[in-house]
C-alpha cells in the first residue's frame, strides 16, 4: 500500500519525469510513469525521501526499452511533412514571383560574390610566408637608428658572424643578397634580375620545395648554383640537371663564373615575399668582394633569425644594445639598433622600411573588409526591405495557417526555410559566378589566384559563416513581421492591423542604407582626388621625354664616356647623361655625413648619387644657388660636391661660402644646392643627398645613362641608341621612360583605387535597390493615406513632399555618422603619404549630393508611382 502521508508531501523529481515523457511512447506513458511512481512511494516509505530521489533516475532508465521508445516517424512525420510543404511553397512563391523572387535573388548573389573576392584576396594576403616549417619563430631583421628612426632590411654582413656566440637564443641566422647577372648559352646572353647569393644554411633554414639535390649541401661550395623549375626548364628543357654546368657573369663584380648546378626547387609560392630565380652559393662572392663578413659599412644584405621559441624575443632583444656596444664602438646603440620583424608580418607591415617595395598593405586590408561587411548588410537588408515590401501578399496565407492551429515557431521556421532557400541558391550562383570572374579579378588586384582556391578550408569556412550571417540577418526581421500578423484582422481584410506597426525598424533600416552609400562614396572621391594630384605633383624635374638606360657591365661602364658622345650626335638626342642611380631609385649609396659647425654626435646619413656635368641640364633640375659642377674646374672632379635642398636644411648653413661636407672620410666643398627633386614615391620626402663626380670602377659609379628626346623623333633615336648600344653589349637595350616608370610606382595604389571604386559602385548599386524596395514597402502601406489626401485636393507635388520629408532627419543623420567616419578612415590611408591631398569640404558637399540625387531618385520613383495612381484602386481595397 501507498503511505497517502509521504505522497501528499514527496513527488519524484520533474526533470526526470520530463526525460521519461521525452524518449517513451505516448502508447506507454501512463503505465510506465504510473509503475514508477507506485515504486517511488514504497521507497520513501521504507528507506526515506532522499533514497528515493535517488534511485528513481535508475529506475527510469531500466524502463529503457526499444518497444517503448517515441518512433521516429511518431516524433517527426508532422515536421517532416511541414518542412515539406514550406519547400513547395517557398518553389511556388519563387514561380509565382519571379520577378522579385530573381531580384532579391540577385541582390543576394551579387552581394556574396563582392564579399567572397573580397574575401579570398584578404586570405591571399594574410597567408604570406606561412607554409614555411616554424613560420612563427623566424624574424626578419631590420636595421634601425633608433634616433631617427630610420628603417632599412639591408643589414651589415657581419651582423651573423658576430650574432651566433652572443645570442644563444637564436637557432640559425641566414642572408641574401640581390646581384644582376648575365647568363650565357651558347651564341644567346640572358640578363637575370631576380638572382640571389645566399648562406650555406638558407635551404635547411627555409621550407622551399626542393626537387633535385641535397637541401643541406646544394649551397655550401664555392661557384655552386640552385635554379627554380622553370629556370631549369629554359636554360636545360629538363629538371634532373644537377651536375650540369652554367656560365654567369656578375655585372656589379665585373666577374665570370662557371656555375655547377647543385639543386632545382619548385617555382616560387605566389605568397612569398621572397621571389627569386637563381640561388648562387654565398662563398663565391668572396672571390669579387673579399672579407665583407667584416665590413661593418657593407649594407648589402638581407637577414633572418630563427629563434628556438618565440618567448626568447625579449631576451634577444634586451641584448642588442650591448651588442653593438662590443662590436662596433661604445654607444654605437644610440644609432644602431635591431627591428625583429615577425616573417608573417613581412607582406603587410613593410610601408616604413627602406628597400625592395612589399606590395602588401595592412589598411588595403582593413579598408576591403570593411567594404565586404557593408555589402553583405546592404544586402541582407535589401532581402528584408524585397521581403517585407510583399509581405502584405503573404498575409492571409499565414492567418490561416493560425487559424488552422499553426503556432509562432511554425510560422517563423517557414520564413526561416524561405530565406535558407533563397540564401543557398544566391550561395550557389555566387561561387559560379566567382569561378568565372577571377581571371579578371586577378587581373585587377595582380594576383594568381585559381578556382581550386575558393575551395580551401579557410574560404569555405567564410562562406559558412556567410551563410549564417546573411542567414540570421535575413530571416529574423521578416519572421517576426510575419508572425505579428493577426488572424483577425487578416480575414476582416485589415493587412495595417495585421501588420502592426514598427516604424522605428524601418528608418534604422533607412539610416543604415544611408551611411553605407555616404561612405562609400565620399571615401571613393577621397581616394580619386589622392591619385589626381599624385599625377599632378611636381617632381621637381622634367620627367616627360626622359628615358632611363641601366649599364650593370662594369666593363661597358669604363667606355661610357665614349657612349654618351656617340649618342649625343644622334639627331632626336637633346641631352644625354650619366648617373650612379635611375630614375626613379631606392638610392642605394648611404653614407654618415657631418659638416662645419655640427653641434649633435647623432649619426647623421646622406644619399650619394654620382653624376656628371651634363645632369642638371639632362633632368631640367633647378640650382636654388651656388654653382654648377664645371669641366673647367679641375678640383669639381675629386673634392667638389652638390648638395639638394634637404641636406642644406639639415646643416643649417645660412650660405655657401666655403662650406664642407664630409662624407665617411671623404671631405668635399659644397658648390651649389640644388632644388630638391623627387627620386621615388610621394610615399616619402626627399632625403639629404650629395651628387658628385665618380670615375668607372666602384660601386657607386655611374651605372645608367639618362637621355632626353625630342618629342617628334623619339622612335628614330630609340632605333639609332639601340644601334650603338649593340656595339658594346652582348645584352639587349632595356629603357625605360621615366614619367611612366614614376607612374608604376603607385601601381598598388591603383588597383587599389579600382577594387574601392568597383565594389563602392557595387555596394551603391545595392544601398539603391534596398531603398527602392524600403519605400515600395512605405509607399504601400501609405497608400490609402496618399489616396485620401488626393481625393480631398491635394497636388502630386504636395503629396511628394509630404513623403520624402520624413526622410530629411535620417538623411541628416546618417551624413552626420557617415562622413566623419570616412574622413577617419581617409585619413589614415593617406598618411601612407608623405604629400597627401588635403581632404576638403567640398568632398563631403559633393559626397552629400550624390546621396540626395540617389534618395530623391529612390524615394521619388516609388512614391510617385503611388501619387500617380488612381485613388479608387486603393480606397476600394480598404
Amino acid at each position: 500500500m501507498t503511505n497517502k502521508k509521504n505522497i501528499g508531501h514527496t513527488t519524484p523529481p520533474k526533470w526526470i519525469d520530463k526525460l521519461l515523457q521525452w524518449f517513451c511512447s505516448a502508447y506507454y506513458i501512463d503505465e510506465v510513469q504510473g509503475d514508477l511512481h507506485e515504486w517511488f512511494d514504497r521507497r520513501v516509505e521504507q528507506k526515506g525521501q532522499r533514497y528515493a530521489r535517488m534511485i528513481y533516475f535508475f529506475d527510469v532508465i531500466t524502463y529503457f526499452r526499444l518497444f517503448r521508445l517515441k518512433r521516429i516517424n511518431e516524433m517527426e512525420r508532422n515536421n517532416n511533412m511541414l518542412l515539406l510543404n514550406y519547400l513547395k511553397v517557398a518553389v511556388r512563391q519563387f514561380k509565382k514571383n519571379f520577378w522579385y523572387s530573381s531580384l532579391n535573388a540577385f541582390g543576394l548573389t551579387i552581394g556574396i560574390l563582392s564579399s567572397l573576392l573580397i574575401s579570398l584576396y584578404i586570405l591571399d594576403e594574410l597567408s604570406y610566408d606561412r607554409f614555411h616549417t616554424d613560420h612563427e619563430n623566424i624574424y626578419r631583421l631590420i636595421s634601425h637608428n633608433p634616433k631617427s628612426g630610420d628603417k632599412s632590411q639591408a643589414t651589415p654582413s657581419p651582423w651573423k658572424v658576430n650574432m651566433g656566440s652572443d645570442f644563444p637564443e637564436i637557432k640559425a641566422h641566414t642572408r641574401l643578397g640581390q646581384d644582376v647577372v648575365l647568363v650565357k648559352q651558347e651564341d644567346q646572353n640572358f640578363l637575370e634580375n631576380d638572382f640571389y647569393w645566399a648562406d650555406e644554411n638558407f635551404m635547411s633554414f627555409f621550407s622551399f620545395e626542393v626537387l633535385q639535390g641535397d637541401r643541406a649541401t646544394m649551397l655550401t661550395e664555392p661557384n655552386s648554383i640552385v635554379l627554380t623549375a622553370s629556370k631549369a626548364i629554359r636554360y636545360f628543357d629538363r629538371l634532373d640537371v644537377v651536375g650540369e654546368q652554367l656560365p654567369i657573369k656578375v655585372y656589379d663584380g665585373n666577374k665570370d663564373f662557371l656555375m655547377k648546378v647543385t639543386g632545382v626547387i619548385a617555382d616560387i609560392p605566389a605568397n612569398s615575399h621572397l621571389q627569386f630565380d637563381f640561388l648562387g652559393s654565398m662563398p663565391t662572392t668572396r672571390e669579387m668582394y673579399g672579407k665583407f663578413d667584416n665590413w661593418w659599412g657593407l649594407n648589402w644584405l638581407s637577414s633572418y633569425a630563427k629563434l628556438e621559441s618565440a618567448s626568447d624575443l625579449e631576451a634577444v632583444k634586451a641584448k642588442v644594445p650591448g651588442f653593438f656596444d662590443k662590436y662596433q664602438r661604445e654607444g654605437a646603440s644610440e644609432t644602431n639598433g635591431i627591428i625583429f620583424q615577425p616573417l608573417a608580418d613581412v607582406r603587410l607591415n613593410s610601408s616604413d622600411i627602406h628597400g625592395k617595395a612589399e606590395k602588401g598593405n595592412k589598411d588595403y586590408i582593413y579598408l576591403f573588409g570593411f567594404v565586404a561587411i557593408m555589402i553583405l548588410l546592404a544586402a541582407s537588408i535589401n532581402y528584408i526591405n524585397l521581403t517585407t515590401a510583399k509581405s502584405s501578399l503573404r498575409g492571409k496565407e499565414v492567418g490561416m495557417r493560425k487559424v488552422f492551429g499553426g503556432t509562432r515557431r511554425q510560422v517563423a521556421r517557414q520564413f526561416f526555410i524561405e530565406c535558407g532557400f533563397q540564401v543557398a541558391i544566391a550561395l550557389i550562383l555566387a561561387m559560379g559566378l566567382a569561378m568565372l570572374v577571377l581571371p579578371l579579378f586577378n587581373e585587377v588586384v595582380g594576383k594568381e589566384m585559381l578556382p581550386r582556391d575558393l575551395f580551401q578550408v579557410p574560404v569555405l569556412a567564410v562562406l559558412g559563416l556567410m551563410f549564417i550571417t546573411i542567414f540570421l540577418l535575413s530571416g529574423i526581421y521578416p519572421a517576426l513581421v510575419m508572425n505579428r500578423f493577426r488572424p483577425v484582422d487578416v480575414i476582416r481584410g485589415n493587412m495595417l492591423g495585421a501588420l502592426g506597426t514598427r516604424s522605428w525598424v524601418r528608418k534604422i533600416q533607412v539610416l543604415v542604407q544611408f551611411c553605407i552609400a555616404a561612405f562609400l562614396i565620399s571615401s571613393t572621391l577621397i581616394v580619386l582626388n589622392q591619385m589626381y594630384h599624385i599625377d599632378q605633383f611636381d617632381k621637381g624635374f622634367n620627367a616627360s621625354q626622359l628615358i632611363s638606360i641601366p649599364v650593370d657591365d662594369r666593363g661597358m661602364q669604363e667606355k661610357l664616356t665614349l657612349i654618351k658622345e656617340r649618342m649625343r650626335q644622334i639627331d632626336g638626342v637633346n641631352h644625354i647623361s650619366a648617373s650612379g642611380e635611375s630614375l626613379p631609385s631606392q638610392m642605394n649609396h648611404t653614407l654618415s655625413f657631418s659638416w662645419d659647425g655640427k653641434t649633435t654626435e647623432e649619426n647623421d646619413l646622406i644619399h650619394l648619387v654620382a653624376i656628371d656635368y651634363d645632369y642638371l641640364e639632362t633632368i631640367e633640375a633647378n640650382l636654388l644657388f651656388g654653382r654648377n659642377l664645371s669641366k673647367e674646374i679641375i678640383s669639381d672632379s675629386t673634392v667638389v660636391c652638390l648638395i639638394n635642398e634637404s641636406a642644406f636644411k639639415k646643416t643649417g648653413w645660412e650660405s655657401l661660402d666655403g662650406q664642407k661636407l664630409v662624407l665617411d672620410n671623404d671631405t668635399r666643398v659644397v658648390a651649389g644646392v640644388i632644388e630638391n627633386f623627387h627620386y621615388n614615391s610621394l610615399h616619402s620626402t626627399v632625403a639629404p643627398t650629395a651628387y658628385v663626380l665618380i670615375p668607372p670602377g666602384s660601386r657607386a659609379s655611374p651605372d645608367n645613362l639618362i637621355i632626353r628626346l625630342n618629342t617628334e623623333l623619339v622612335t628614330s633615336a630609340l632605333d639609332q641608341i639601340d644601334q650603338i648600344w649593340r656595339e658594346y653589349s652582348d645584352q639587349p637595350l632595356d629603357f625605360r621612360f621615366v614619367d611612366q616608370s614614376f607612374a608604376n610606382l603607385y601601381g598598388d595604389e591603383r588597383q587599389f583605387v579600382k577594387v574601392v571604386l568597383g565594389f563602392s559602385v557595387i555596394g551603391i548599386f545595392l544601398t539603391v535597390l534596398g531603398l527602392v524596395g524600403l519605400v515600395s514597402f512605405m509607399a504601400e502601406r501609405h497608400s490609402r493615406e496618399i489616396s485620401i489626401r488626393k481625393v480631398l485636393g491635394a497636388t502630386i507635388g504636395e503629396v511628394l513632399g509630404r513623403f520624402s520629408s520624413q526622410f530629411v532627419v535620417i538623411f541628416l543623420v546618417a551624413m552626420a555618422v557617415a562622413l566623419p567616419l570616412s574622413y577617419l578612415a581617409m585619413q589614415e590611408w593617406l598618411q601612407g603619404f608623405a604629400f597627401p591631398v588635403d581632404i576638403s569640404w567640398t568632398v563631403f558637399l559633393s559626397a552629400a549630393s550624390i546621396s540626395i540625387f540617389i534618395t530623391l531618385l529612390s524615394v521619388g520613383s516609388q512614391s510617385l508611382k503611388v501619387a500617380s495612381s488612381n485613388p479608387i484602386k486603393y480606397l476600394s481595397d480598404h
